[in-house]
């Protein structure tokens, strides 16, 4: 299914314009291809002084995956139907059908200002640019009110009496820092490293960046390394003078929008139990587990025994220690 690309100039006076104020819109009007997106519908009056009973949302094509948000005093209606295609969705699986409409019924006076959220996820079926309407129906104690309307080509969107909110669409790119590492998900790991380690040795370590491009929290949970018997997530502290080093049991929280790095002297991966030395030179493959990415292999390059970090820099320098 093809929808029309608009300028972005006229995307943004469509939306934003004088009388953007007046119509049910989208809070967050821009969402990452292939990424997930929380829907914000700003319903800012009833219908000429009527009471606002009910607001039916019609989920556009290759918006999938949608979860909507409860609201206290409200019911939720949904309806299901098949996709027109299966999408490619998270962990590897494959979607065919979902939720095609809801409805939060409830009461919402004239004078007050609500919003109605949902979750989904945008399929990477389509390219940068594209923009997708979101009807809305607005049912009143009097009256109905249909957002539904988009300009056709040429047309002034200002002209629309009653224009559908839209959610445009952008390429779904890691962030400045982020571009040469693996990506899985919303995630990315960058700059893996390790150290060398003499013969007979049974321990080793793993340090690189997460990025967590997305619009929900994930959290590392595990890992595991053919090298090595265990993988563990540690962090290392100092306390009142005294190195100490404890395993995150509960894992490493990798919040929305943000980087955490793993670097020497601080959260590090535990190798133990090697089966052989880690050499200079050469890579250890090594498998994260993430509760919403899920598994993802990365290869961590083997620098000398004394290395701080790819370069001689200390690797914490561009990334957040995040609370955990």
């Amino acid at each position: 299914m093809k929808f029309a690309s608009f300028g972005l100039a006229v995307f943004a006076a469509a939306v934003f314009g004088a009388q953007a104020s007046a119509h049910v819109v989208l809070d967050k009007s821009e969402a990452r291809i292939g990424k997930s997106y929380k829907a914000v519908l700003a319903v800012p009056h009833g219908c000429e002084g009527a009471a606002t009973v009910r607001l039916t949302v019609q989920v556009p094509e290759g918006l999938i995956a949608i979860k909507p948000m409860p609201k206290p005093g409200w019911a939720i209606e949904v309806k299901k139907g098949a996709y027109a295609r299966a999408y490619d969705f998270m962990h590897g699986t494959k979607l065919s059908e979902g939720v095609k409409e809801i409805s939060w019924s409830g009461r919402l006076e004239d004078g007050f200002y609500d919003e109605f959220n949902f979750t989904g996820f945008v399929a990477d079926s389509f390219k940068s640019g594209d923009v997708l309407p979101i009807p809305a129906i607005q049912d009143c104690e009097k009256g109905v009110t249909k957002w539904v309307e988009t300009a056709a080509p040429g047309q002034d969107p200002h002209a629309l009496k009653y224009p559908a909110p839209l959610l445009r669409l952008t390429a779904a790119e890691p962030p400045r820092g982020a571009a040469s590492g693996v990506a899985k998900g919303d995630i990315v790991v960058s700059g893996g490293w390790s150290r060398a380690t003499p013969g007979g040795a049974k321990v080793g370590a793993g340090y690189f960046a997460i990025t967590n491009t997305g619009r929900e929290p994930d959290r590392l949970v595990a890992a595991s390394a053919d090298i090595a018997e265990t993988v563990e997530i540690h962090d290392m502290s100092n306390r009142d003078g005294v190195m100490v080093m404890r395993p995150l049991e509960e894992g490493l929280a990798i919040p929305a929008g943000r980087s955490v790095a793993l670097t020497s002297g601080g959260l590090h991966l535990m190798l133990t139990g090697l089966k052989a030395p880690l050499v200079e030179g050469k890579s250890v493959a090594v498998t994260l587990q993430f509760e919403r990415a899920g598994k993802m292999a990365v290869l961590l390059d083997v620098l000398s025994v004394g290395a701080q970090a790819p370069g001689g820099q200390q690797g914490a320098a561009s990334a957040e220690h995040a609370n955990h």
